[in-house]
């Protein structure tokens, strides 16, 4: 049925491989988004929620003299609200289109689902693109990793007494040619989706109805006979922890040549950066995932050096043949975190840290 959807994965297998006529949905937009398949989600009550956060320690315990005193101690407390904002998803099938495809063998249930497909697909890619940007992609959805990284940079650091300070500069400035790295600690404290009224995604039932298709206009009014249906769920991100995120600025992972074969970039991903990054973090709060587009982890396999030793004829490099690393698929001076490559991060402008 195709009100049965309750997964968010990239692509939905079609049951239409043997039915005559027809070949399923082909797939032609290669992306993907594997946000919402690694990073936790939790459902709320309602559609927000208020976390407590502890600031500050008290400061003033001591020891003390018999029958003398201390200052009384407490806690810095503060409090902030994270919100779920509603996404909606329409669809209309044109009757038409149900009776086409009955001729050639397709169940009307088989077409609703190349349609609730489609939605799926288009709710993971954009919500992935919303878990980094945030107001940047959408001002109506929910906060993403760039808003938190604001927030975390105007916080005080306990340890230190400065301002938080997660993320490096890599150095890049080329317009248009630079994206981000970034590292989160995710769980309940950390950073992870919010599903408002204790529900995930809703795929609601398809009703037969007339609509105004889109070449209606107020000299010519045309109506239409459709099915319709939508796919609706309350969605936010939380990271009550000022410390769960880090990123690393202003790669530049568009060859400018190569060495040896080897292509070179500007300002790449290299394990010196995660490394560095990775000495920013408490100790208590290291960072569990990196994500990356697959330019900046191809930069990053490009910049390690690899040494081999060989020992007899038949293991010879072929003449002119430069060996290369493999490609990344965790951080070995990050504690062994994996590297996830997604679609969702996006080239842009040199990014300024505040």
């Amino acid at each position: 049925m195709a009100n049965e959807f309750a997964t968010l994965k990239d692509i939905t297998a079609l049951n239409g491989l043997t039915m005559p006529g027809t070949v399923g949905l082909v797939d032609n937009i290669i992306n993907v988004a594997p946000e919402l398949d690694r990073v936790l989600g939790r459902p709320i009550p309602g559609i927000s929620y208020e976390a407590t956060i502890l600031t500050a320690l008290g400061n003033n315990g001591a020891f003390r003299r018999v029958n003398s005193g201390v200052a009384l101690s407490a806690p810095s407390i503060d409090s902030k609200r994270f919100n779920c904002f509603p996404w909606d998803c329409q669809f209309s099938v044109d009757e038409a289109l149900l009776i086409k495809g009955r001729s050639q063998g397709e169940t009307p249930a088989e077409i609703f689902t190349t349609f609730a497909t489609s939605g799926v697909r288009q709710k993971a890619l954009y919500l992935g693109r919303q878990f980094y940007q945030g107001s940047l992609n959408d001002p109506l959805g929910p906060p993403g990793l760039q808003d938190f990284l604001f927030t975390q940079r105007t916080q005080v650091d306990s340890r230190t007494g400065q301002k938080i300070n997660q993320a490096y500069d890599a150095g890049g400035v080329t317009p248009g040619q630079c994206e981000i790295i970034w590292f989160i600690k995710q769980g309940p404290q950390g950073v992870h989706w919010l599903f408002g009224n204790n529900t995930g995604i809703i795929m609601n039932p398809w009703m037969r109805q007339y609509v105004t298709p889109s070449d209606s206009t107020g000299a010519s009014p045309k109506r239409q006979l459709a099915w319709n249906s939508n796919l609706f769920g309350y969605i936010g991100t939380s990271m009550a922890q000022y410390h769960a995120v880090g990123a690393i600025v202003n790669i530049n992972a568009v060859s400018n040549g190569t060495t040896n074969g080897i292509p070179t970039y500007p300002n790449p991903l290299t394990d010196g950066l995660t490394g560095s990054l990775w000495g920013l973090w408490p100790i208590t709060m290291k960072p569990d995932l990196c994500f990356a587009s697959q330019r900046a982890i191809v930069s990053l396999q490009m910049s390690r050096s690899v040494t081999n030793f060989v020992n007899s004829d038949n293991r010879k490099w072929t003449g002119q043949a430069a060996p290369i690393a493999d490609f990344p698929t965790h951080l070995p001076l990050c504690g062994g975190i994996p590297i996830i490559p997604t679609d969702s991060i996006i080239q842009g402008n040199q990014y300024i840290l505040n």
